[in-house]
């Protein structure tokens, strides 16, 4: 199924933007860190400036105030502070305390939008006498707004931030083409003579001017790429060598077998023997491989004819070489024994196959028996008495007639192979089969067959074709031309293969008896056993 299940396919990823972005992240995080610092220091160096001209305003301011202070003079007091906010901006409150006093002499607020951080001085207020007696007066507290200061660090850092990004992308430019050119350009080209090399194109070769460690890499590239051209060259020589040789003996094995089945073929009735002595006759005849493990008999007898159908252990050459010796002990049989008696022949081929296959008495070499033999059907029909004698192994004698399909069944066991309840020791056996006797009427069809067409599988589910499918075909088409029915079965037969591999050897064997106009009607005899 899928094959059989899907490869996962992996998205190709650049080296070259792995690499960018790798370098653009560790910058990036440098970059940022060294603004952060500079942002620290400088703000750092901002904010101790605007101390000190806070604390220079507030020792200037002090001594300009002390005179009002001292004479408790508000007025000049509020107006010398409002002139001092309107001059500098990041004031933002102002306040004159007397000496032991908490409530302000005079004070000013300047209200702030921004939600800024402040600083706070504080200066005596002190008077300087004219006999140089100093004294302490007031206090003078001068508020401060940092927002300045952040924004004189935003200001300074801006060129500094414009200045790195544009060095930080010069160098990105300037890497990545260097790196494009010494180290990506090399490994795309490398990558490309690999593919070549999986095409199939062993001749594809690298620069090798470079003394880095990609010329190095090119280096084992072109010797890899060399060692794997000359054994690819070696192996495909004897690739050949080999394939010639192969085909020289395959054809010498298929010439054997191909022989094989015309020896194999000789030993089937010919179609004018099978006409002499039957009015109809069809043969589906279908090998699973060149030669088959099944065949069929019909040969004259001084009271009639015999019909069989056997099917031998295996198929290929293992099966043909049963059929040969089966078909040999069955016509040897049926010259001592006559044909009178199919149960008799039945028993006799039975012996014979277990005696040449060694499969009774003691195993030679103490090892375990055989379990190779046949299933067959043998008819003897005696067309001046109008009857036909029947006895099976495993195979049935299917009758069809204008009132159906009737089937004699077989015994329950096949030639040659040995029972289960003998020990490992022993294999012989004897067996015993039996005989129907059946009255030829005009109509009737007979058809013997091998279990390889009903266990052939096909169909959508890819089930066997199975019994109860040839016999409704039969009670179709079994009363008509015999040639037309073989035409249906074969067809039907390739509609359900469908082109499924054949499982095992098909044949199946359909005939109607000549009957005399002097047929004697003999009385049905009942089942007789013969050993």
């Amino acid at each position: 199924m899928a094959a059989e299940r899907d490869p996962v396919v992996r998205r190709r990823s650049s080296l070259l933007a792995r690499v960018t972005g790798a370098i653009l992240l560790t910058t990036a995080t440098i970059g940022s860190a060294a603004v952060l610092l500079s942002e620290w220091i400088v703000e750092g160096q901002r904010h101790q400036d605007l101390l000190r001209r806070a604390e220079l305003v507030a020792a200037t301011q002090a001594d300009a105030l002390s005179g009002p202070v001292w004479e408790l003079d508000n007025r000049s007091a509020q107006r010398m502070i409002e002139a001092l906010t309107g001059r500098d901006s990041a004031i933002r409150s102002i306040t004159v305390f007397e000496t032991d006093r908490d409530v302000p002499l005079a004070e000013i607020g300047v209200d702030d939008e921004e939600d800024a951080e402040r600083i706070t001085v504080e200066r005596p207020i002190v008077l300087h006498g004219r006999e140089g007696r100093v004294q302490t007066v007031g206090t003078l507290r001068i508020a401060y707004s940092t927002a300045e200061v952040r924004q004189a660090t935003l200001d300074a850092l801006v060129p500094v931030v414009g200045l790195l990004v544009l060095s930080l992308l010069g160098a990105m430019a300037v890497l990545g083409l260097t790196l494009n050119r010494m180290v990506l350009r090399p490994l795309r080209l490398l990558t490309q003579l690999a593919s070549a090399m999986a095409r199939g194109d062993y001749g594809a070769r690298m620069d090798t001017g470079r003394t880095d460690e990609i010329g190095v890499l090119a280096e084992g590239f072109n010797r890899m790429a060399a060692t794997v051209q000359d054994h690819t060259s070696t192996l495909e020589s004897r690739v050949r060598e080999r394939t010639e040789a192969l085909a020289a003996t395959n054809r010498a094995i298929m010439d054997s077998i191909n022989y094989a089945q015309l020896i194999q073929s000789a030993i089937l009735p010919s179609a004018d023997t099978l006409s002499a002595g039957l009015t109809e006759h069809f043969v589906l005849w279908r090998p699973r491989d060149v030669v088959s493990g099944d065949f069929y008999v019909c040969r004259e007898v001084p009271d009639g004819y015999v019909v069989a159908v056997a099917d031998c252990t295996g198929h290929g050459v293992p099966g043909a070489f049963m059929t040969m010796t089966a078909s040999a002990m069955l016509n040897n049989a049926l010259d001592l024994l006559g044909a009178s008696d199919p149960a008799a022949v039945l028993a006799a081929v039975d012996r014979k196959v277990r005696a040449a296959l060694h499969q009774e008495g003691e195993a030679r070499n103490g090892a375990e028996c055989f379990d190779n033999g046949l299933d067959l059907a043998l008819c003897h029909i005696r067309p001046a008495e109008g009857r036909l004698v029947y006895a099976g192994a495993r195979i049935p004698l299917l009758i069809v007639t204008d009132d159906g399909v009737t089937e004699l069944r077989g015994d329950r066991r096949s030639l040659g192979y040995r029972p289960a309840w003998q020990s490992a020791g022993r294999c012989g056996a004897e067996s015993s089969f039996t005989n129907h006797g059946i009255l030829l009427r005009p109509g009737q069809t007979f058809i013997l067959g091998t279990d390889g067409l009903a266990d052939q599988s096909g169909g959508e589910r890819g089930r066997s074709f199975g019994r109860a499918r040839l016999r409704d075909m039969l009670r179709q088409g079994g009363t008509g031309p015999l040639d037309r029915l073989k035409s249906e079965l074969e067809s039907s037969l390739d509609r359900f293969q469908s082109g499924r591999e054949q499982r095992d050897d098909i044949t199946l064997f359909g005939f109607r008896v000549r009957l005399t106009d002097a047929a004697a009607v003999p009385q049905p005899g009942s089942g007789r056993r013969a050993a």
